[in-house]
Parts: C-alpha cells; structure tokens; sequence
C-alpha cells in the first residue's frame, strides 16, 4: 500500500521525506502529524501541469479547507498558487503569506458583511451564492467606493460517486444558483445592472473525493453552455472559468487513481469545442484542488497503548489519537490506511480495531484491520491524512489537538504546536457570582 514517496528503511521502520518516523516520534511526541513539503511541491506541478499543457491560460487556486496549516499555504504561495477560501480566516491566512487578493476567490453560501468587506477592498474574486448575497455586496461596494470582482456560482445538478455529506453539486444541496428554473441567468441579468459590481465569473463545484472523469466532463458541458448563454443573451464575457476541485486521491488498497491529465484532456477538450463553436473569448480556467495536493502528503502517528483481547472477536488496540485528531472515519466511515510504523516488514496477520481515547464508541480509525502482532509502545501509522484531517480536528472531552511536524528531506521543524491547558482554556470565564 506505500506510495512512491515513502520508504522502509533496515530498521523496518517507515521512512517519511528522509527521516525515520519512529525517531520524529520520540523527538516531537504524539500523537503526530508528519508533512512532507516535497510531496506537496509535486502534486501541486503534476495538477498545474496537466491543465497548463493544454490550455494557455490557467491558474490553481489551492483549497483553503482541506488543510488551512500556514506553512502548508507558504509551500503552495511560493509554487505560485492562488488560493480558494471559504471564511475570513482563510482570507486572512492567504493573504498573510502573500497570496495576492485577486488570486483569491471566496466561496461559500453564508459569507458575512465583515468578509464581504474584507474580500471586496483586496479585490478578491467573490463568487455569488444567492439574490441576498448580490444585493450586499452592491451594498458594500457602493459605501467602500469600490467595484466587487464577483462570479457566480451554479448549481450543476451533477451525481458523482462520493459520500451524500460531499456532493455539492446535486440540485437540491444548498450550493449555487438553480439552472433548469432560469436563477442562473437571472443573476446575470440583474448583476449587469450594478454599477458597483464586475461580472467576469462563473464557478461550480460537483463534490469530493471523485474518481472518475464523468462527473467533471458533464460539468464542463454545462457551465460553457450558461457562458454561451451569458454571451449571447446579455453580452458578457466570462474572463473566469471556475471548474472547482473534487479529484480524489486512493485510500483502499486497490483503489485505482484517477490522473489529473485525464481529467484535463476531457474538460479541455470541450471548452476548446465551445469556445470555437460560439466564437467566445478564451477564458482563464481556475481549479480549486485541495485533497489531491495534500491529502497523501501527511500521516498520523499515534503511540499504542493498551491492547484488549476479545475472543471470537477482533481485538481492539487503543492509540493516544482518536476522533478528535482524525473525524473522517467516525463522520463519513472514511477508510484510512493503517500499518505499524515500527514493524513495517513483519506480516499483516492480526485482525484487530484501532480505536482512540475518547468516550464515545464512534471514537476509531479503522476496524476490522489487519496488523503485525501489536505490542503496548508500537507506532500506528494512519496514512492520507493530509486533507480534512488537522483541518476538521476538534477538543472532544477535552483532548488536545496533535503536533504537526513538516520534513523536506533531512529537515523537520514543528509547524503547529501540540495544544496545552492554557490552550484549551484561554477563552473561558467563570462569572462573578460562581467565584
């Protein structure tokens, strides 16, 4: 199940970038995080790459959302990525690191006044979600003196293959304006209207975690048939093409990859058809990846502690990381690959379930698994956990978050801190009366 950019060293012990997980284990604690920069800087070129070759203007705008870690935007900043955002954090996150605000595009349905206001005076590019949300930021351009870059975001109607809770393009999820009903083009019409707003997108998004091309050539086929629409009915030209995410990344063994070159061979093949069928400017197209750049990038390591056998029945091994270091599995059922980190030569013969610290039954991640014969000490390793892992985390029975630690060949530097007390409890206040 090792991907191409790990290794087993004589030990038998996982190799991540150069270093032994085992030793960065003992050197920054656990449970771990473990990022490996180089990784990141490959996926990110194999992505740009395959959309560049084939179309001369393109640009990849890194999902915020999958992983938010500051460093983790530095690495992709200086590959010259744009950023995609869904809250006034992760705008401020990008911004920080130097991603210029019109290489930033804010998506989501409920953005505030206060992000709004904030996207609108960086010039970043707003992606409309609803009537509401145009009416506002018309608003908040007038009163700032500014004219809002915007786009608007449709809502595709496409059904791929993923969990229902990561399906967003399906039409009745909250996301985007309604195509069939006509609320798409309306949005343009009416936007054409405020002087205080700049119509130069369009953006959809059909879910995550996708593994095949069907889905992303479907959306292809719509969205160019609404900037067709939009050219021809109001005579707009559409300068962005927001194609989204959504390629996943193998989990399972024997999950198969879906290559970014097909998917780009295919959706570039019909915007070229239409672009040259409708006579319409050649628009920039902006992709928004996050798991496919970073997911594979990461592990978890958690340090074994107990072992409880249960006979006629798996055993369960019980690890210091849980629900609260990795949610996928208990919200989605996600699988994650699990191995011991310390033995990775010894056979895969145990059936065991690797579970966390907390109270609830809901807290593992993984059942049904087989190990090497598991020991109190061993160094589970959870692997693909760059993308909503530390990202969707949480302080379940007051647990702290994890360490995250970046390598680049020989070098490793701790790039989030392990929570404390004071962490956890820096913004709570006992009243006056209880004291």
């Amino acid at each position: 199940m090792l991907k191409e950019h790990f290794s087993v060293n004589s030990l038998g012990h996982l190799v991540i970038g150069n270093l032994d997980a085992v030793e960065l284990a003992e050197r920054f604690g656990t449970p771990l995080y473990v990022v490996d920069e180089q990784r990141i800087r490959e996926r990110y070129r194999r992505y740009l790459r395959a959309f560049s070759s084939r179309w001369p203007e393109v640009r990849i705008h890194y999902a915020l959302k999958a992983n938010s870690n500051m460093a983790v935007v530095k690495i992709l900043q200086s590959e010259g990525a744009g950023a995609d955002v869904s809250s006034e954090i992760e705008l401020r996150i990008a911004l920080n690191v130097g991603i210029l605000g019109e290489k930033i595009v804010f998506n989501g349905n409920y953005k505030t006044h206060r992000e709004l206001e904030l996207a609108i005076l960086n010039d970043v590019l707003i992606n409309v979600d609803s009537f509401q949300e145009l009416e506002t930021i018309d608003k908040i351009a007038r009163r700032l003196g500014k004219r809002a870059r915007i786009g608007f975001r449709i809502n595709p109607d496409i059904r791929a293959d993923t969990h229902p809770y990561i399906a967003v393009g399906l039409r009745e999820s909250k996301f985007g304006f309604d195509v069939p009903s006509g609320q798409a083009l309306a949005a343009y019409e009416r936007a054409k209207e405020m002087p205080s707003v700049e119509v130069l997108g369009i953006h959809a998004n059909v879910g995550s975690q996708i593994l095949d091309a069907s889905p992303f050539v479907e959306e292809a086929e719509k969205i160019m048939g609404i900037v067709s629409e939009v050219k021809e009915k109001f005579d707009i030209d559409i300068k962005f093409v927001d194609f989204g995410g959504g390629i996943g990344i193998p989990y399972k063994p024997g999950d198969k990859e879906l290559p970014p070159e097909e998917v780009a061979e295919k959706m570039v093949n019909v915007v070229k058809r239409v672009v040259h069928e409708e006579g319409l400017e050649k628009p920039m197209l902006l992709l928004e990846p996050g798991r496919f750049i970073v997911g594979d990038s990461c592990v978890l390591l958690a340090r074994v502690g107990y072992i409880k056998e249960r006979p006629g029945m798996p055993d369960w091994v019980a690890v210091d990381a849980g629900m609260n270091a990795l949610m996928r599995p208990a919200l989605y059922g996600a699988y994650h690959h699990i191995e011991l980190a310390n033995k990775m030569n010894q056979r895969n013969e145990l059936l065991v379930n690797v579970a966390g610290p907390l109270c609830e039954s809901g807290d593992f991640l993984g059942k049904d698994r087989r190990l090497p014969k598991v020991e109190q000490g061993d160094l589970a390793v959870v692997f693909d956990v760059g993308a909503y892992g530390l990202a969707m985390a949480c302080q379940h029975t007051a647990q702290p978050r994890p360490a995250m630690v970046l390598v680049n060949g020989e070098k490793a530097e701790i790039v989030r801190r392990r929570e404390t007390y004071d962490d956890l409890t820096r913004l709570d206040r006992i009243p006056g009366w209880l004291k």
